[in-house]
């Protein structure tokens, strides 16, 4: 442990040693010291728990997407009638394994994103990329599960991303929005409107600004920063997901050195905007989003 008192704090002969106001500032100052070493136990006793539970999300993770993969894949199978045909009943519960399988596979795919953040193994392919072909990507994920719930979708104007490009992660952005997509249709009654916007830039080499918005419930401002955080489910609410989308969204943007902001009022809908400049990105062990993760 070491010496306990620096030596201008450390006991003397003078004859003053054991008066009153003497013995309770030695007493304070080896209360700090040991309220420092318990502090410093601590802070290294939840590094090493936090380093256990991310290579536990991982290994979890990884063992589950194999045999999971495997009844997705026998599901297509029997559904295409390879195997034989299927009755109406057969059909519908071949259906259903198949449809929640690729549900739980996601969540899979969102817990290994987050153990990824967290050892800051999260890394970016950046490339030159045409916003059209991102669009493109986001309205060939989330166009049958708007279809589904019934909302009116809109799309960018041809006109404001034609020929405009933006280097990033083509990948990891168009994950991105199709969380931002997919929130948007959890929170929307059907026959409300989710639209995704890519305002035109004015001027050359301006960041390029993606915006999901939508008609549906909204979020009270005392939510606004919690939504970004892992495992935040709001009150009142139930969906099919385990809280990690919007934390990952902002994960991705600020690892592109970007942002995400939220307007929202609790009835008239939310707009999320998510800023990508063509800078370069962040170092990601500083970025806020694995901060956030360290804490849960």
């Amino acid at each position: 442990m070491g010496e306990l008192l620096p030596d201008s704090l450390a006991p003397s002969l003078s004859p003053h040693d054991h008066d009153p106001l003497t013995m309770e500032v030695l007493q304070g100052s080896l209360d700090l010291l040991a309220e420092k070493e318990r502090l410093e136990t601590e802070r290294q006793r939840l590094i090493d728990v936090d380093r256990m539970k991310s290579a536990f999300l991982a290994r979890v993770s990884h063992d589950l997407r194999t045999p999971l993969s495997s009844i997705i894949g026998f599901s297509d199978l029997l559904n295409s009638g390879a195997e034989g045909r299927l009755n109406k009943r057969q059909l519908e519960l071949v259906e259903a394994i198949a449809r929640n399988g690729r549900t739980l596979l996601s969540q899979i795919n969102d817990l290994l994103d987050l153990s990824t953040i967290e050892s800051g193994q999260f890394t970016l392919r950046r490339e030159a990329v045409e916003v059209e072909t991102v669009v493109a990507d986001v309205l060939a994920a989330v166009a049958p599960l708007m279809t589904e719930a019934r909302l009116i979708v809109a799309w960018p104007e041809p006109a404001d991303i034609a020929g405009r490009t933006v280097r990033i992660d083509r990948r990891r952005v168009v994950q991105a929005l199709i969380n931002l997509m997919d929130n948007a249709r959890k929170f929307t009654p059907a026959g409300g409107r989710v639209a995704l916007r890519v305002p035109p830039a004015n001027r050359t080499g301006a960041p390029v600004r993606f915006i999901v918005e939508d008609s549906g419930l909204g979020i009270p401002p005392e939510d606004h920063e919690k939504v970004f955080k892992p495992f935040f489910q709001r009150s009142g609410t139930s969906n099919d997901g385990v809280g990690l989308g919007l934390a990952i969204v902002k994960g991705i943007a600020e690892l592109h050195g970007g942002r995400i902001d939220l307007w929202s009022e609790t009835g008239r809908g939310a707009r999320f905007t998510m800023t990508l400049p063509e800078n370069q990105p962040i170092d990601p062990s500083q970025y806020e989003t694995q901060r956030e993760f360290r804490r849960k």
